[in-house]
């Protein structure tokens, strides 16, 4: 009996052993080189430094879900085919906008289109998540402006997302002689997601928050007070919407089912990297080709992330935020700090009889408080006969022709008629005579004031 309980006994030390050793090769087993947070002894953790609190949410919107910091780069082509927004399967003009979407033709658009958007969608992309908006309201600029920041509609609404002049108020979008901010994209993109969760959180609906961003809250408030309905189709069906509304909700839903799951609708599987940028707050003007040449940056890669500027130069104010590409503020900073470089271009312009401050900056472009700044001391209202300005030169083609002075005998025999803007000094360059001669043969005075619609005696210019 012992001899047998020995064997027994044996069996089953060997049965253990081999039992250990198969458990040791099992991936994620007792021996793996991989440790997961709950394995590490509380006693290693540290005691002193407590858990981040939760971030707080935006209390102006909705936060649909986490917000994430970079969307992935080629987000859409795998994982469940669910979207934020409901699409409406079968609709009649919804299935009739993704057929031709899903054409030849349309998928080589919509893949051009998104490789425009390349530059700004990752910033769109992060702002959505910020804000905790559905991801698909990221495709609205295809249907808006097909992302091109430099787009003007037949109305005057402009940028990647198409705001009127009469829609900035509130989003602190800037227009003035030197910006128009609705083509920032990153200020528009900020603009126009806070407007979209302001149409939603006073609709309660979608669809009508994306009707009433083509047609005006107004506009579809007062539909649902009329129709009694808050749903869109049933607001169309019954007539309550401009035609244009009536396809821009279906064209942009069809347009967002597509591009949300992109390899899955015959679209290429991947896009470009995404492009990120960062903004350096300048204390100064500077010429966009100059800066771009002192930093070794692609000249249209900063003036495509700074559409908004009316000039190839920065405003004259401090604190402007040039958008530059993420990495390269460090040596723009650099070039800036450097005062050794010029990073404005000038005209040398020296003061002649009739010349004000006001007319040169007329003939040159440039702003008055910007000529003044590049003349320490000078006193606009007081310049000289043969004093020196400098002018800053802000565009190409700025600059006016040398003058050339023709004889003061010259016959006045032709006529010029006034348009709006116009000055004696400008009209004396453009017929190449002196403005006191100008004045003299029209009875006027240097300094009379002369308006729209004025017929004056100007000398004929042979060719």
């Amino acid at each position: 009996m012992n001899y047998k309980l020995s064997i027994v006994f044996i069996v089953l030390i060997i049965i253990s052993n081999l039992l250990a050793i198969a458990t040791a090769q099992e991936p994620g087993g007792p021996n793996d080189s991989s440790i997961g947070a709950e394995d590490i002894p509380q006693s290693v953790l540290p005691a002193e430094v407590p858990p981040l609190p939760p971030a707080e949410p935006d209390p102006r919107f909705r936060q649909v879900k986490p917000a994430e910091s970079a969307p992935p780069p080629l987000r859409g082509h795998v994982g469940e085919g669910d979207f934020d927004l409901d699409m409406p399967w079968g609709e009649p003009s919804f299935e009739a906008f993704r057929a031709s979407y899903l054409s030849d033709d349309g998928k080589r658009w919509l893949a051009a289109i998104i490789d425009r958007a390349s530059p700004w969608l990752s910033y769109v992309m992060e702002r959505i998540a910020y804000y905790g908006l559905p991801e698909e309201l990221a495709f609205l600029p295809v249907v808006e402006s097909e992302y091109s920041p430099r787009a003007v509609s037949k109305s005057g609404a402009m940028g990647i997302w198409q705001f009127m002049r009469n829609s900035i108020g509130g989003y602190g979008i800037r227009i003035d002689d030197w910006v128009d901010e609705r083509r920032d994209f990153m200020k528009s993109t900020d603009a126009a997601l806070r407007k979209l969760e302001e149409n939603r959180a006073s609709l309660g609906d979608w669809n009508l928050a994306l009707a009433a961003y083509n047609m005006g809250l107004g506009a579809i408030s007062r539909a649902v007070a009329s129709s009694g309905s808050r749903d869109f189709w049933q607001l169309r069906d019954k007539g309550f919407l401009a035609k244009e509304t009536s396809s821009y909700v279906p064209k942009f839903l069809a347009v967002a089912s597509i591009l949300r799951y992109p390899g899955r609708n015959g679209l290429p599987a991947a896009w470009k990297a995404p492009v990120e940028w960062e903004r350096v707050e300048l204390e100064r003007s500077v010429d966009l080709g100059l800066l771009a040449e002192a930093a070794s940056l692609p000249l249209d890669s900063l003036r495509q992330a700074n559409a908004e500027l009316r000039y190839a130069v920065t405003p004259p104010w401090k604190g402007y935020g040039l958008k530059v590409p993420t990495g390269s503020a460090i040596i723009v900073t650099a070039a800036l700090a450097d005062t050794s470089r010029k990073l404005l271009r000038y005209q040398l312009h020296t003061v002649r009889s009739g010349d004000s401050v006001s007319a040169l900056s007329r003939a040159y472009g440039a702003p008055v408080p910007l000529i003044v700044d590049a003349n320490p001391g000078l006193d606009p209202n007081k310049i000289r006969i043969g004093q020196v300005v400098v002018v800053p030169v802000l565009k190409e083609g700025a600059l006016p022709p040398p003058l050339e002075i023709v004889p003061d005998d010259t016959v006045f025999g032709g006529k010029y008629l006034v348009a709006k803007g116009d000055s004696l000094w400008g009209i004396s360059l453009r017929f190449k005579v002196r403005p006191e001669t100008l004045a003299d043969k029209n009875g006027l005075e240097l300094t009379s004031v002369i308006h729209e619609g004025m017929n004056l005696s100007v000398p004929i210019l042979t060719p």
